[in-house]
């Protein structure tokens, strides 16, 4: 348990990785509206921080020596959503090529596996202190709802 904690915690770095290896990899345009989306809707969980103005748990405190911050909306939980429910449209509409597959894996076996990761995510946010459930979930809603209007947008505007 400790060990699986201990990599959700560093959510960041994996993330980053991850999707700069499937830039370089795709060099796709979709890839990159979808990078904004994520950084975006980060940005946004950012600023509510700072409107809304709700502490972290006292367990934060004790864990941290990092400056304070606030807790209201999780931004992991957030971007973490973002990342899974807009690869769920994705998976779910006809942008992919129907045979499309990554490390052998289908794009149903990847969403299902991101998903499951972004739940991990979410989970370890308040088992490691750094959220209570309400920012969590408040972050998990948001990055959804995000992941739908950029989507959408996409359609949209984007999409032939």
């Amino acid at each position: 348990m400790k060990m699986l904690l201990y990599v959700l915690a560093y959510t960041r770095e994996i993330t980053i990785a991850s999707v700069s290896l499937a830039i370089l990899y795709f060099r796709s345009f979709h890839l990159i509206y979808f990078v904004i989306g994520a950084i975006l809707t980060t940005l946004e969980a950012k600023v509510l921080k700072h409107i809304i103005k709700q502490p972290r748990p006292d367990s934060y405190k004790l864990v941290s020596k990092k400056k304070t911050s606030y807790g209201m909306p999780s931004s992991h939980s957030q971007a973490m959503s973002f990342f899974a429910a807009y690869f769920q449209l994705v998976t779910m509409s006809s942008i992919l090529p129907e045979h499309f597959r990554l490390f052998g894996l289908s794009a149903s076996v990847l969403a299902a596996l991101l998903s499951t990761f972004s739940l991990g995510v979410i989970w370890s946010r308040v088992q490691l202190g750094h959220h209570t459930v309400s920012q969590v979930m408040a972050g998990t809603i948001l990055g959804t709802l995000s992941a739908l209007v950029w989507f959408r947008l996409w359609q949209a505007y984007f999409s032939q």
